[in-house]
Parts: structure tokens; C-alpha cells; sequence
């Protein structure tokens, strides 16, 4: 049984009407979008002169390579032996794992494109030992042909030298 054209146009006419939506209450008129306030001092992506020797430039690094990890978180503040770093370090291919303290202790800051050096020591399972771990800033592609802005180089004593690549977090 087909429906006539007239009685099918009438139907999907007040199928419509009855799905419609109500209008809303006529909305506010647009009023000025607040102005911004100008950005802070130090915003605009350098520090501010009262920072220097106060910030480090490596505010967090995550950096890997053949069997090994590493991350770096800074702590704050200058002290008598330098910018202070939490160091986590993964090696041989996760057999080796500790935790340690690294410092910054290059100021005002390294020259563009020269390597970010900081010295440490690690708790391992040997005991104390020392590290020290270089950033450089150069395009690196790791294993999976992912690439990162800088590489790593780590020295551990009494481990062969690890290098890779990583992401440093900047203010």
C-alpha cells in the first residue's frame, strides 16, 4: 500500500513540527571580550636577570638508549655544591637501577649549543658511585626512528658509557 504524495508531505511536516526544539531566550548581546593583561616579567620564554644562578636550564630531561633510561627532575634552588637534580637511571637492560643526586654547577649558563654538564653520585647496589651526564642540544633519532631534540651522554664509574637521546623540559 503506497501513501499518497500530499497525505506523506503532510506527515513529515508535523513529524517535524512535533521534534523540534523551543527557541532559547534571546541571548545577551556580545559584549567586548576582556583585554588581556600583558604577560608577567620572564614570560616571554627567557629568564629574567634575577633568575640567573637561580634556575636551572634543565628543569626535567627523560632521555634513553641502548638499554638504559634515565630522568632527571631539578629540585630548586641554588646550594653550596650547585643547582640540585633527583637522578633516576635505569641500565643493562633494566637489571640496574638507582636513584641519585646530580648538581649544575656551570653559571651564568652554558654557551648556545655547548653541553649541559652535571655531576653526581648514584646509590646503587655497588654503592656510591659517580656520574656525570651531558646534553647536548642536536636532533637525535632513537631505535624507533622517533626523533628527539637532544642527546645523552652518561658516565658511570666502573659502567661502559651510555648514549642516547632525550626531551629536556624548558622553562
Amino acid at each position: 500500500m503506497r501513501i499518497p504524495t500530499c497525505t506523506a508531505v503532510v506527515l513529515i511536516a508535523a513529524l517535524t513540527a512535533c521534534t523540534a526544539t523551543q527557541p532559547q531566550a534571546a541571548a545577551a548581546p556580545p559584549t567586548d571580550p576582556p583585554q588581556a593583561s600583558p604577560p608577567p616579567p620572564g614570560a616571554s620564554g627567557k629568564i629574567s636577570a634575577d633568575m640567573v644562578d637561580k634556575v636551572s636550564p634543565v628543569a626535567a630531561f627523560r632521555g634513553l638508549g641502548e638499554h638504559f633510561n634515565i630522568e632527571i627532575q631539578s629540585e630548586g634552588g641554588p646550594t653550596a655544591d650547585g643547582l640540585r637534580h633527583r637522578v633516576h637511571l635505569a641500565w643493562g637492560m633494566g637489571t640496574h637501577e638507582a636513584d641519585g643526586t646530580l648538581f649544575y654547577r656551570d653559571t651564568p649558563g652554558p654557551a648556545r649549543g655547548a653541553p649541559i654538564a652535571l655531576d653526581g653520585t648514584l646509590d646503587t647496589a655497588k654503592g656510591k658511585q659517580a656520574i656525570r651526564v651531558e646534553i647536548v642540544t642536536a636532533a637525535c633519532t632513537d631505535d624507533a626512528d622517533v626523533v628527539h631534540p637532544q642527546r645523552v651522554k652518561i658516565a658511570l664509574q666502573g659502567e661502559s658509557a651510555m648514549a642516547g637521546c632525550g626531551d629536556l623540559a624548558v622553562y
